[in-house]
């Protein structure tokens, strides 16, 4: 099924999905310096998330997980030239790629890489009283996600909607033996999302394509 999956994608990406010049170069530096690019969204997704920025009107974005920064631009060319997007990264060679990929994009939307642990960067820019981000994509540790959800609502207003990436692992969300931190924290942010009182609405999509078995979660703040 895998390939079939792939293939899929291929025919989508090769109909819908432009040619970029800096998407292929964060893709192409990311394989450069050793790092598998299986780890970014695909195409079709950045596509989606990026849609789903343009529709809502989103200037300031918080991304929580740059890797090499391949979504990091896909969700910066949503952004009006005054546009504002901050993504943490918590390894310092993953950022050290992800300045050059962003560096080389030279887009005009202004955008800020922080190295640092995401739930402490967060923590920092509540305390700081940091403006509200109109769409938060969470792309980082999974069993960090119950956390990062929660601060996100702080550094939301109602309408901010927030994307936790990865969150059906081939199904292993299922498996009640599979105590892993990641799958756990998982499992603990549905549980957390479930009926939450600052949620308007939300919901879970499996997704299968290149990057496997997996799917997003989105929720929209009350």
């Amino acid at each position: 099924m895998q390939q079939l999956w792939t293939d899929i994608d291929n025919y989508i990406n090769a109909h819908l999905i432009p040619t970029d010049p800096k998407l292929q170069h964060a893709l192409d530096n990311t394989d450069i310096q050793g790092l598998s690019n299986h780890l970014a969204v695909a195409p079709n997704q950045g596509m989606f998330l990026q849609m789903l920025i343009q529709m809502n009107r989103c200037k300031r974005v918080l991304e929580l997980g740059t890797f090499a920064a391949y979504s990091t631009i896909w969700l910066a060319q949503a952004l009006p030239a005054d546009g504002y997007l901050l993504t943490v990264e918590g390894r310092e060679a993953h950022a050290r790629i992800a300045q050059q990929n962003i560096d080389f994009a030279n887009m005009p939307m202004h955008i800020e890489l922080k190295l640092g642990r995401g739930v402490e960067v967060m923590q920092q820019l509540i305390a700081d009283s940091t403006e509200a981000f109109d769409f938060i994509f969470i792309d980082a540790d999974k069993q960090s996600y119950p956390a990062y959800f929660e601060l996100s609502l702080q550094l939301a207003r109602s309408g901010t909607i927030i994307v936790l990436d990865n969150v059906i692992r081939a199904g292993a969300i299922l498996d009640p033996n599979n105590h892993k931190p990641s799958i756990t924290g998982i499992r603990d942010a549905f549980s957390a999302l479930k009926d939450h009182p600052k949620l308007l609405s939300c919901t879970a999509l499996q997704t299968v394509g290149s990057k496997g078995h997996d799917g997003f979660a989105i929720a929209i703040v009350k």
